[in-house]
């Protein structure tokens, strides 16, 4: 009985302190950029080469197509800035609106190439 009991607890110690190790979760930067009606922040994962950039307005101003060009303006400077020299989305975009905080969030998902 004791033996059983010890080789759990030797087991259980094994199976946690793998699950405990530290993560490969990559380093991600935030950087924001508030201007007059919008802000852009911009979650960068240099280990990656991945960017979100989240364009945030209020809602009774929010015009997609301003949305994209905007983010669109942004992520070809930020692409120059870093040293890439070209990206390609990673999924579609997303438009999501917070009606309590009378917001509306424009996500893009881009993936940058050297």
């Amino acid at each position: 009985m004791k033996k059983a009991i010890l080789l759990f607890v030797i087991v259980f110690a094994v199976v946690f302190s793998a699950i405990a190790e530290e993560s490969g979760v990559p380093f991600t930067v935030l950087i924001t950029e508030p201007a007059d009606n919008y802000s852009i922040a911009i979650e960068y994962t240099e280990m990656l080469s991945e960017a979100r950039f989240i364009y945030s307005c209020d809602n009774r101003l929010f015009d997609e197509r301003d949305a994209i060009k905007i983010v669109r303006e942004r992520l070809i400077t930020f692409t120059k800035e870093k040293g890439y020299y070209s990206y390609s989305y990673l999924r579609p975009t997303i438009t999501k609106t917070d009606y309590e905080n009378h917001k509306t969030y424009f996500y893009s998902f881009v993936l940058l190439k050297k």
